[in-house]
């Protein structure tokens, strides 16, 4: 197995390189990716306020 990172973020998704099956998914589009920001962003507010 490569130690090349199998994913890639483009234009905001994050795409999953398969080279065993030679197709690239993309695996978060750009409101998943979004979502996950905004959910990191709340938590890291929420812990400094304590």
């Amino acid at each position: 197995m490569s130690d090349k990172n199998p994913f890639e973020i483009v234009d905001g998704q994050v795409i999953l390189h398969d080279e065993f099956q030679g197709i690239d998914k993309v695996i978060l589009n750009y409101e998943q990716v979004a979502a996950i920001k905004l959910l990191i962003k709340n938590a890291v507010t929420k812990r400094k306020a304590k």
